[in-house]
């Protein structure tokens, strides 16, 4: 298993999803002082962005990137895809973000392990396998009819044709929660692989994983027909593994819950104005990660 590791200045791990930077910044509004995270993030270590900087495309990240830096330096900025920075892009879109990323001098990490002192950290979006109530079938075509991503996001692109491949000139299609599904499957197994891993820290290490997507129906909140478009039930995972704690966001619903020993915490920032009736202090609180 190969580490990136991140320089140990004594400092904390924080954690946040759902920035929805273009939000803000239509009402001249600035997320992080919103919600009074300022001395949070200045002195950490590092700051794992889990998904939805902002709606895409892709080069709209070089506004978050020069945002946050007024906060911390761009080389501790941690940076995954959560499904709006593939808007107005394809579902192939990660390398433009990696390039964005390391453009501005930051990280980006999509299917990554990172090394924090004795804390490994397994970053991925995982997406979602529409199972959550039992009913994919069901949960993807109400997905399919009522979500903007699969009008917002175009079908995968075939990142190596043939070389003797003719090009054909035709309407974009528009994807499909199947592609979705192959997606999450693909990073689930990365995600086991990874936790299946020895430690490179030994027994006494510590395991953390960041996801867009969420993990557990316990912090799920009320389920409806649209949940298992945003979680996936990966108890199986939970129970082998136990993790030590699982950071996510995308249903902007904070919820923390314990699930089989493994801290479960929603670190949603949210859209302007929307979580305005929440608590500061619980977001201030859930967000961090103490080596």
């Amino acid at each position: 298993m190969n580490y990136q590791t991140i320089p140990d200045h004594n400092g904390d791990i924080v954690v946040l999803g759902d920035l929805h930077y273009d939000s803000y910044s239509r009402f001249s509004l600035n997320p992080i002082d919103q919600w009074a995270l300022q001395d949070i993030v200045w002195n950490a270590d590092a700051l794992i962005l889990a998904g939805d900087l902002t709606n895409g495309p892709a080069d709209r990240w070089t506004q978050v990137f020069q945002y946050l830096s007024e906060f911390i330096l761009p080389e501790r900025i941690y940076a995954l895809p959560g499904n709006h920075d593939f808007y107005s892009g394809h579902l192939t879109d990660d390398h433009i973000l990696e390039r964005v990323a390391k453009n501005a001098g930051a990280h980006f990490v999509q299917k990554t392990a990172l090394l924090h002192g004795d804390t490994r950290i397994f970053c991925c979006t995982l997406w979602t396998d529409y199972n959550l109530s039992g009913e994919p079938s069901i949960a993807m075509r109400n997905a399919d009819l009522l979500m903007a991503d699969y009008d917002m996001i175009g079908a995968p692109l075939d990142l190596n044709p043939p070389a003797d491949s003719i090009p054909i000139m035709r309407r974009e299609r528009r994807l499909k929660p199947r592609e979705i599904l192959r997606v999450h499957q693909d990073h689930r197994a990365w995600l086991a692989d990874s936790l299946a891993s020895q430690h490179p820290i030994g027994s006494h290490g510590k395991t953390v994983v960041v996801t867009h997507h969420g993990p557990h129906p316990a912090v799920a909140g009320k389920i409806d027909t649209l949940s298992a478009a945003f979680h996936s039930d990966m108890s199986d995972l939970l129970i082998q593994y136990r993790p030590d704690t699982w950071f996510f966001g995308h249903s902007h619903r904070r919820f923390r819950a314990k699930v089989h020993g493994t801290d479960i915490r929603n670190v949603s920032i949210g859209y302007a104005g929307e979580l305005i009736d929440e608590s500061v202090s619980y977001l201030r609180d859930a967000c961090v990660w103490k080596n």
